[in-house]
């Protein structure tokens, strides 16, 4: 490309927005499709992420992996693209602050971690100051928060349900998963509706309503052999 670039990791949830909002401007999203023994919230719903990232203004690109080899092909994407700083939401988790310092190297880039070592707590109010989401997974013990919408002025009662629940604020361990709705800074929202809630092997994960547009911007990621949710199995992969 000629030039360097800041690129954010971005999979729609609250904390990939927020870190890249706490390093804005940004040029470029980045969603790696990995293989999961189970199927991720947020690749179920990957429409919905594309959504966002449109009304937000940030050109997005999204890279299948595969098992044994992510790390030298997120790092050979990132090189491709002219990637200089690579932005990311990880906050407590030893292994992912360490695979990313591991890409950055990899790649040539510096990383960014803006919410690293943060207290939890303020995280999530941080988060509440800018965005609005709604949860799309979770684990049994949190089961109740799948399809909830949280916003400004709703720090209190969803720290109570943590509490109550014994899992993170911000869900950093995979207690829960969230797609951003709505960035005040920007003017940018999309329209999100639970479909319906599936278990997988004990874990909650919500299927949004897709509108024609988000339908059109997964057009081919989903392998002909393995069809989405609507109307059909989970996933299996994603190409």
């Amino acid at each position: 490309m000629g030039m360097a670039l800041r690129a954010a990791l971005f999979s729609g949830g609250k904390d990939s927005v927020y870190a890249a909002l706490l390093e804005w401007p940004v040029d470029l999203f980045v969603t790696f499709v990995y293989e999961f023994p189970r199927p991720s919230p947020h690749l179920i719903n990957i429409s919905k992420a594309l959504e966002l990232a449109g009304a937000m203004s940030v050109p997005v690109v999204v890279l299948r992996v595969h098992r044994g080899r992510e790390m030298a092909e997120e790092a050979a994407l990132m090189r491709s693209l002219g990637v200089s700083r690579i932005v990311a939401g990880d906050q407590g988790v030893e292994d992912h602050l360490r695979y990313m310092e591991a890409l950055a190297a990899e790649a040539g880039a510096e990383l960014s971690e803006p919410l690293w070592g943060m207290d939890e707590e303020r995280v999530l109010e941080g988060e509440l100051e800018e965005l609005s989401f709604v949860v799309i997974g979770a684990e049994e013990r949190a089961r109740e928060l799948v399809c909830r919408r949280v916003g400004r002025g709703e720090l209190g009662p969803f720290l109570a349900s943590a509490r109550r629940m014994g899992i993170s604020p911000i869900g950093e361990a995979g207690e829960y998963h969230s797609l951003v709705t709505q960035v005040r800074r920007l003017g940018a929202s999309i329209d999100v509706g639970c479909r319906e809630v599936r278990s997988y092997d004990g874990y909650r994960i919500a299927l949004l309503d897709r509108s024609p547009q988000a339908r059109a911007l997964i057009t081919g990621l989903c392998s002909a052999s393995s069809p989405t949710v609507d109307g059909g199995p989970w996933p299996g992969s994603i190409v």
